[in-house]
């Protein structure tokens, strides 16, 4: 994942740490904190991450 804040590249399941943490809908919206400079990224969807596989074979 790439955070569009400062260009860090970092996995999401390893670094990230889920966002919105004061919010309501807390873990529920799909944000993922960058670890570099805490902006929240949304995360991608199934479907973005399969036709991206697929255009790069």
């Amino acid at each position: 994942m790439r955070c569009d804040f400062c260009g860090y590249e970092f996995n999401e399941e390893q670094e990230g740490t889920k966002g919105c943490t004061g919010c309501p809908m807390a873990g529920h919206c799909g944000k993922v904190k960058c670890p570099r400079c805490g902006y929240e990224v949304v995360k991608s969807s199934g479907l973005f991450k399969w036709l991206k596989q697929r255009r790069q074979k």
